[in-house]
């Protein structure tokens, strides 16, 4: 087990009772605070943000089906690396998370960086596995839908939603990783078997936090050329936020899954607690 700090930001009466309440209180105390883990974030999210902007201005002026299959095959490459940098900077962002749904002593936006130094290589290595699983996904579905669709229309839309399917689940398991490499110390393959089982047994959470983010980023992206940059400046503002909530879900699975059993100093932290 990580160590940590036992001072804490707040006294104990005055700290909320549930996860839930616990993503408002910090919402509300500490918002300035997670701009400014927003705008470090942000600076990982950048090969993100101009591969999807470059996707979109050379998807418009594709002439053929040749010239279409090389954009997606080339923006399925850079995704794979786009999202090698987000889940490195997210390491940094979860670290100051923790922080603040744990109060492990003063927050600070170095805090940020503790993290990154940290856990920077299994950041890398969980942002390949997502990245990867999102380029398959991206490629397949153009191969399904202007090629195999000619000769049959059930398999290729069967196709494309499995490749959906895992691609969303990747990505689930891909914060449960990170939540858990910050927490605890275990190796990289129970962290991803632990963080699949998890995903599956909060999936109904899980996608209720993903249509939120990243969901509504992806659904205002594919809209139109306005609302595509309406979802840039979303994201560069309220990325730690959504990542607040990422945190706090897996924190909330941590609790009924490991740590009420193992971890009992870790079981419910940051939370209102009976004496």
């Amino acid at each position: 087990m990580k160590q940590v700090e036992n001072h804490v930001d707040f006294e104990q009466t005055n700290r909320p009772r549930t996860r839930f309440k616990q993503f408002f209180d910090i919402f509300k105390h500490r918002f300035v605070e997670l701009l400014k883990i927003s705008f470090l974030q942000t600076v990982f999210n950048m090969p993100l943000i101009a591969t999807l902007v470059c996707f979109y201005i050379f998807v418009r002026g594709a002439t053929s089906i040749n010239s279409l299959m090389t954009i997606y095959i080339i923006t399925g490459g850079l995704i794979m690396f786009s999202m090698m940098s987000a889940f490195t900077g997210l390491t940094g962002s979860f670290y100051c998370m923790k922080q603040l749904i744990y109060a492990e002593g003063e927050f600070a936006s170095s805090s940020f960086f503790l993290g990154l130094r940290s856990e920077w290589k299994r950041g890398l290595l969980t942002g390949f596995i997502v990245g990867f699983s999102a380029m398959v996904t991206i490629i397949g579905s153009f191969f399904f839908y202007f090629y195999l669709s000619n000769f049959d229309t059930t398999i290729s839309g069967f196709g494309i939603v499995i490749l959906v399917i895992q691609s969303i689940l990747v990505y689930m398991v891909g914060y449960y990783a990170i939540g858990q490499t910050l927490i605890y110390e275990n190796k990289y393959r129970h962290i991803l078997k632990n963080g699949f089982l998890m995903t599956l047994m909060r999936f109904h959470i899980n996608l209720g936090i993903f249509v939120l983010h990243p969901g509504i980023f992806i659904a205002l992206v594919n809209i139109m050329d306005i609302t595509m940059y309406v979802a840039i400046v979303l994201l560069v503002f309220l990325v730690a936020t959504s990542n607040l909530m990422w945190m706090l879900n897996c924190i909330g699975a941590f609790d009924k899954f490991i740590n009420k059993e193992n971890y009992p100093d870790y079981y419910k932290k940051g939370l209102y607690k009976e004496v």
